[in-house]
């Protein structure tokens, strides 16, 4: 947990420059693929890349086709991973690359040399190449025109340092770093965006599912706004800042956020937990229904047809997130759903809810319908619900929480 001051600021969105690239990347965009990378910076060894590769290989076909997946070791590392790895469907990729062509550069890695290795990715901009070694927004656009030159995929990590958070200025910090590069940018199927706020990284602090949705909101609108909404419905945006098994799969339901940047816990055999909880629910085709009362915690895929007992209600301190309390001839539960999904939501009117999660809040149910549960109102005379019984809440039950 930390301090009120970071929960209670919410920084308003300000307009973007606008600027168009001449061709549109998203002419066919399919729905965004979630993206998974592990970022190791300057750690391991040898032996301990072996263990993790034997480790990540042996749970990749909970995830093939399913995620992206990149690992980002240290540079001497990359053809090495690269071979444990082969057989999986993840790549490796570079920490790091260099602002200007081949030549008298010692120490630095063009774009086409990487390319020429047989690597296809690298992050820019991440908050310890900005801070400690002095990369500016001008830089970091360098790096990209580079990389769009040769085709090298990009993970461009933007964020804000504590104080910037705390003075509010959360969407002026990654709209500035945002608008440094647009101009360099040709081919957006080859950039993924990754929001990590530098006061998280690292230090056990992780921003509120609600304050990383909010974050990666502005940042899509800002894309949208500076280049077009069809580039801003198909870029991924990634959450980074101390991300672990225990906390991504609250993330990951969130509308916003396709994926994850990951540091430390990259670094365990327990990443392929993270990896895995981003494979998308796919509704079965022929879908079990059941009774409200029969909903349980920890449930995924939760199908059930519901009238709407009470009108929705706008959660305190959230901008669009909803509460809404629905039922069937057993009992009542309460919905969580974002704005848009809430339109359909009338007193009075049944509807259907299809691959609804339950997310426990302090101990409480809400049936949350995320990005991957639709709500819509029921279509046939049989799934009406005829009356709602107020004898069992569910949501008004408190469960007790274990690690199991």
């Amino acid at each position: 947990h930390f301090g009120s001051r970071l929960e209670d600021i919410r920084p308003a969105l300000r307009p973007a420059l606008v600027w168009a690239p001449s061709i549109s990347p998203f002419s066919q965009m399919a729905p965004r693929k979630p993206f998974v990378g592990g970022n190791w910076k300057s750690n391991g060894t040898v032996e301990s890349a072996k263990t993790l590769c034997a480790a990540l290989n042996s749970g990749s076909a909970a995830y093939r086709n399913k995620v992206e997946v990149v690992l980002c070791p240290i540079a001497p590392q990359i053809g090495l991973v690269s071979r444990l790895v082969r057989k999986s469907p993840i790549k490796a990729g570079a920490q790091n690359v260099s602002a200007t062509a081949e030549g008298a550069f010692m120490g630095e890695i063009s774009a086409a040399q990487l390319k020429d290795s047989g690597i296809q990715w690298t992050c820019i901009g991440h908050s310890e190449r900005r801070t400690k070694f002095g990369e500016i927004d001008k830089v970091t656009a360098e790096k990209i025109e580079q990389c769009q030159k040769v085709g090298i995929s990009v993970i461009f990590c933007i964020g804000e340092l504590l104080e910037e958070r705390e003075a509010g200025k959360t969407d002026e910090v990654n709209k500035r770093q945002l608008d440094a590069v647009y101009s360099q940018i040709n081919d957006w199927k080859k950039v993924v965006i990754a929001y990590e706020p530098v006061w998280a990284i690292g230090t056990g602090k992780v921003a509120t599912p609600e304050q990383a949705q909010e974050a990666h909101a502005a940042i899509r609108k800002m894309i949208q706004e500076a280049v077009s909404e069809e580039v801003a419905n198909g870029v991924r945006i990634l959450y980074g800042g101390s991300v672990t098994p225990e906390n991504c799969k609250d993330l990951i339901c969130k509308p916003d956020i396709d994926g994850f940047l990951v540091g430390g816990a990259s670094l365990k055999p327990s990443f392929t937990d993270i990896i895995t909880a981003c494979v998308p629910v796919v509704p079965l085709k022929k879908p079990k229904f059941i009774k409200v009362g029969d909903i349980e915690p920890a449930a995924r895929g939760v199908n059930l047809y519901a009238k709407v007992h009470k009108a929705a209600t706008k959660v305190e301190g959230s901008d669009d997130l909803m509460e809404v309390s629905v039922g069937d001839d057993t009992g009542l539960v309460t919905l969580s759903v974002r704005g848009d999904k809430a339109s359909v939501l009338e007193v009075g009117k049944t509807v259907r809810i299809q691959n609804g999660h339950v997310a426990m809040i302090k101990g409480f149910i809400r049936l949350s319908i995320d990005k991957w549960a639709t709500v819509k109102p029921a279509e046939k005379e049989e799934e009406e619900i005829a009356s709602v019984s107020e004898a069992k809440d569910i949501s008004g039950v408190e469960y007790e929480l274990t690690k199991n």
